[in-house]
């Protein structure tokens, strides 16, 4: 008899809470303002990295002008490459679509996403991408560029759904393998079995908590690094996962059984 486990899930990132603030964006005269982050910060449009104050993702960002439609930012932290996103409006100037590369922390330091996370070969991965659709929020601005407004993100996804997650259960052992090249097969009763393909883990455990609910723990070495708390939903159909580091940070999301063909 098959778990309620058994099946590929697909994680859900929108839609977006509909009573969330709008996106308050401004590019008139080579000047590129974000006047919803907190704080705002406002740089030449001029494709350079410029320094900002008090972001908590990047401390300095560049913004290249692609053309009346289209813009590129890219956000660095230490160095480091942390945000690189475009965004294109459509021609009416009602909508846009921003595209941008995922990253992830491996140990200090923050890194692209890739499919697979551990390639094997140059030229073999590809990057993992999320798309981001917007609403326009009031009337297009006369004299500036088609981003400039207010905008209400209206839904976020994985372009190639690249997190896609299948699971099995059989005699006792779990097996997971995703679209990222990550796979394991660990006994439900707690033994540490290898975790494959991502960077961040070497070992795994994993234990049933109730039918509904099973216990995974990520290691690095000896060290528990992540604790992930997977529940079924009664429909069969729902999964609830919350995510724990034990270092105070805590993400939960939902995801779906989906059919691949």
């Amino acid at each position: 008899m098959a778990s309620v486990f058994d099946g590929t899930w697909r994680p859900s990132y929108g839609p977006v809470d509909p009573e969330g603030a709008p996106e308050v964006l401004e590019l008139v005269g080579g000047i590129y303002e974000c006047r919803s982050c907190q704080p705002m910060f406002s740089v030449p449009a001029d494709g350079r990295q410029h320094a900002v104050d008090g972001n908590p993702r990047f401390d300095t960002v560049s913004v290249t002008v692609i053309d009346d439609r289209s813009v590129r930012l890219v956000g660095r932290r230490g160095g480091h490459v942390v945000i690189d996103a475009t965004t294109v409006v459509a021609v009416d100037g009602q909508s846009m679509v921003e595209t941008y590369a995922a990253v992830m922390k491996v140990g200090e330091d923050v890194v692209p996403m890739t499919s697979p996370l551990v390639s094997a070969g140059a030229g073999a991965a590809r990057p993992v991408l999320f798309g981001a659709t917007a609403r326009r929020m009031g009337p297009v601005t006369a004299g500036a560029h088609l981003l400039t407004g207010f905008w209400k993100v209206v839904d976020i996804d994985l372009i190639n759904h690249d997190e896609d997650t299948t699971y099995h259960v059989a005699d006792g052992v779990l097996t997971m393998v995703d679209m990222l090249g990550r796979s394991f097969a660990a006994r439900l009763d707690g033994t540490i079995a290898p975790y494959h393909g991502d960077p961040r883990f070497t070992g795994v455990s994993v234990r049933w908590v109730d039918d509904r609910t099973i216990e995974e723990s990520d290691l690095a070495g000896d060290a528990v690094i992540q604790v992930t708390r997977w529940s079924v939903d009664p429909d069969g159909t729902t999964m609830h996962v919350r995510f724990d580091d034990g270092r105070g940070h805590v993400m939960e999301q939902t995801g779906h059984k989906v059919d691949h063909e």
